[in-house]
This record gives structure tokens, sequence and C-alpha cells, in this order.
């Protein structure tokens, strides 16, 4: 009997220390990283920065292993084939595709309400790729450029295996920690943004790494004629791009629709028609870097010239497909229309620039006239009804 209750007081105070151990550990924490004194939820950019931190770490690690198995003894060039900056360059490309793709998914872009699940899932699948590849290439694009134009700056400078894993550790937790930031805020007025960088960025490397130094003599097609660096880096940052842009439109669709349901009702109005404008336009530009001008040039300029008569569409109708939009914008929208049009007359038949010139001036105002449509379309979007990455709020109606 003295034995069992020995036993049982044994047992007890053993679970009573199994107890306070974990108390013990969570005081410890408390009091090293007191939370927050109110006891409530974090709010959602809290939770945002805590999985970015996570995402930071994961990829250092990862840059540790890589550093510890790639950069053996001895000395590492700033940049080259084998260098300290070829590597961080290929990390953060693909820490910028696996950051992009894990926020994505906790949160995936929503697909219209009236398609069908099949559809929605397709959709879902070629936003999320196109996102997170253009995440790295932007990532690649940047990292390269800084160890390019650094290698000049230290010109011959060599770097031991410690030196290259730490740079490696910084580019990579760097880049996992934005991308996280910026995926998890993919709005229509984000992906814009993310469209500007990485077309510019992509055209510029593709300027900078030509073998062909008279390209402009021609036009900007001719970048992606090469079979060098250059030509492969044009035709895939015009694929990427034309991928994005037709996840910008699914987006720009909610957003267009959301605004069309509050606004007064009109018979003319065609929300869905200016989505489909931009999936064309996206598909069109994924063509042009699919079939390079030497490889079929009436295909390449049937994709050209689709962007082209399709935009133009958009621009002329665009007082009767959004009727009720601010009259402020569809006066900038004739601007734009008429500056496009001055500028194809100084191309011809006055001959004042050739056609790269000309395909530059268009670029530049095509690319502004997104960003203030986009910003506008925002601003006239009711409150809370564009939340088209939350998994929680309800479609918009259907726009008549």
């Amino acid at each position: 009997m003295n034995g069992n209750a020995r036993d049982t007081g044994l047992a007890q105070r053993r679970a009573r220390l199994r107890a306070r151990i974990p108390r013990a550990i969570d005081t410890t924490l408390e009091l090293l990283y007191p939370g927050d004194a109110s006891g409530g939820a974090d709010s959602h950019q809290a939770r945002v920065e805590a999985r970015a931190l996570g995402a930071a770490t994961l990829a250092a690690a990862a840059a540790i292993l890589v550093g510890l198995v790639v950069f053996g003894p001895g000395t590492h060039p700033l940049w080259g084939s084998i260098s300290t900056g070829s590597i961080g360059t290929l990390l953060a490309g693909l820490v910028a595709i696996a950051s992009s793709v894990a926020e994505q998914l906790r949160a995936p872009m929503r697909a219209p309400a009236s398609w069908s699940p099949r559809a929605a899932r397709a959709q879902r699948f070629v936003g999320i790729a196109a996102v997170a590849l253009v995440h790295g290439g932007i990532a690649v694009i940047g990292i390269g450029m800084v160890f390019a134009v650094l290698s000049q700056g230290f010109f011959g400078v060599q770097l031991d295996q410690l030196t290259s894993t730490v740079a490696s550790v910084i580019v990579a937790a760097g880049t996992a920690y934005l991308v996280t930031v910026s995926a998890a805020k993919i709005t229509t007025a984000e992906l814009s943004m993310l469209l500007s960088m990485f077309l510019t960025g992509g055209i510029v490397v593709a300027m900078l790494t030509t073998s062909d130094a008279k390209w402009w003599h021609f036009h900007f097609s001719e970048l992606g004629a090469g079979t060098d660096v250059s030509g492969l880096v044009f035709n895939l940052t015009l694929f990427l791009g034309g991928l994005l842009l037709a996840a910008f439109a699914f987006t720009l669709l909610i957003d267009l629709a959301a605004w069309a349901a509050a606004a007064p009702p009109s018979r003319t109005r065609n929300v869905r028609a200016v989505a489909w404008g931009f999936q064309i336009i996206g598909i069109c530009l994924a063509g042009v870097g699919i079939v390079p001008v030497n490889l079929n040039l009436i295909v390449h300029n049937t994709f050209a010239t689709g962007m082209a008569v399709v935009f133009g569409a958009i621009l002329i109708g665009l007082r009767w497909l959004l009727d009720g939009f601010t009259r402020v914008f569809l006066l900038f929208s004739d601007v734009v229309l008429a500056a496009i049009v001055f500028a194809a007359l100084l191309f011809w038949p006055l001959g004042y620039y050739n056609l790269a010139a000309f395909e530059l001036v268009v670029a530049g105002v095509i690319f502004a006239w997104l960003i203030i449509f986009v910003r506008h379309v925002g601003a006239a979007v009711p409150s809370g009804a564009s939340a088209h990455r939350n998994p929680t709020a309800s479609s918009p109606e259907r726009s008549r």
C-alpha cells in the first residue's frame, strides 16, 4: 500500500514537472520576445511579415548549403560563368519563384464567378505560374545587373568561399523576403507594375547584351532574331510578359465588374470586352516572343499587328465599353490616341525617325496609359469590392 502511494506520488510529481517545463519555456520566450499585450490576433500585414521572415530564413539556409557545395577552396571572381554573381543570381531566381508560388497558394487570384471549375483552375494555374516566373525574371535581371556593375567597379576582385557564401545568403534571403511581401498583395495595380518592370528590364538587358550593334536601324523585333543571349532574353521576356498580361486581364475583369455593379445602369457598358481585349493583347505579346521575326515573318507580324489593332479598338471604344467611367480619363485616352497617331505620322510618311524609335515611343505611351488606367479603376471600385485575393470575399455581380 505504501509502495503504491509512493509510486502515485512520484508519478504526480513527474507530471507536475512535465507541465512546468513548457510553462517555463513559454515564460522565457515571453520575456525575451514579448508579444501583443492585448492578446489580440495578429493583423494580416503582421502575418505577411512573419511569413516573409520565415521565407528569408529558409532561403538563407539553402544558400549556405549551396555555398558550401559550390564554392570550394580557393577564390572566385565576382562575375562570370561560375562566380559569386552567377550563383547568387541563379539562387535569387529560384528563391523568387519558390517564394511567389508558396505565397500565392495561400490565396490565389479568384476567377470570375460565372466560370466553370475547370476554367477557374486553369486560370489560377496560369496566374500563379506567370506571377512566379515574372518575379523570378525580375530577380535575375536585378541581381545580375548589380553583380555585373560591381564586377566593373571592383575589377579583378577574387572572393573566397566564406565571402561568396555570405553574398549568396544576403541575396537569397533578401529576395525571399521582398518577393513574399510582393506576392501577398497581388492586385491589378501590382500586376501592372510587375509587368512594366519586367518588360523594361528584359528589353534593356537584351539591348545591352546584343551582338548586333545596328539593331536599332531596323526595329525592336531585331533583338529577338539573334541566337545569342540577347535573343533568348528578349523572346522570353515577351512570352512571360504576355502570360502576365493575361493574368492581369482576369483581375481587371473582377475590378471592372465591381465598378459596373456600383455604377448607374447602362446598356452600352461591356467590361468583359475590355478584359478580353487585354487577354488578346497578352496572347499576341506572347506570340511575338514565341515566333521571332527570323523564324516566320508573317506570323510574327500578325501577332504584332493584332496587338496594335486591339489596343486601338479599346482606346477608340472606351467611352462606350466603359460608359460612365471618369471623364478625365476618357479625355486622357483621347490624348494618348492622338499622340500615337502623331507618332505614326512622324514615322510615315514624314520619315522623322525609323521604326525602332516609333516602337519605343508607342511602348512608352501605352505603358503610361496602362498604369494610369489601373489607378483610375482602383479609385472607382467601391471600397472592399476588389478583394480578389480574398477567398472569403463574395464575387461581384455580373455587369449588364
